[in-house]
């Protein structure tokens, strides 16, 4: 339940406003959770590279209308780099196989479940407080 203040807070703020802002902060976290050192392993490629070069790369496209159930989701976001991201659309069988071993067959079973459920809205209420929970994670 979002507070009063939260709710001023926001005030105004579109939808798109609220995904994009949402977005950035996963990205930051996934950037996070992928990285040691200042390094990454691709997802795809299996190449370190330095963190400048990494994306947070969705498995099911995040601008795809079809797969907006997981665009958020962890499981389906993962440092790539520019290239395979990129240049490479992605790069998904590699992906793909990738995926299966670091996150398994049951979550990655999930993760397409969730990723074929339609017309798949995010309330307003939902985006603002990830979006605060993320905020409050950064700190």
């Amino acid at each position: 339940m979002l507070t009063t203040e939260i709710k001023i807070k926001y005030k105004g703020r579109s939808i798109d406003w609220l995904e994009d802002k949402l977005q950035e902060l996963i990205n930051t976290k996934v950037r996070k959770r992928d990285s040691v050192d200042g390094f990454f392993i691709c997802i795809s490629c299996e190449e370190l590279k330095p963190v400048n070069q990494m994306n947070a790369g969705h498995y099911f496209r995040k601008e795809a209308l079809q797969y907006k159930a997981v665009r958020f989701d962890l499981d389906n976001i993962h440092g790539q780099c520019v290239r395979c991201n990129k240049y490479l659309s992605a790069n998904l069988i590699p992906y793909r196989a990738n995926l299966l071993l670091k996150i398994g067959e049951g979550r990655l079973r999930q993760l397409e479940e969730k990723a074929a459920l339609n017309n798949f809205k995010f309330s307003r209420e939902f985006l603002i407080e990830q979006i605060e929970k993320l905020k409050h994670e950064k700190s």
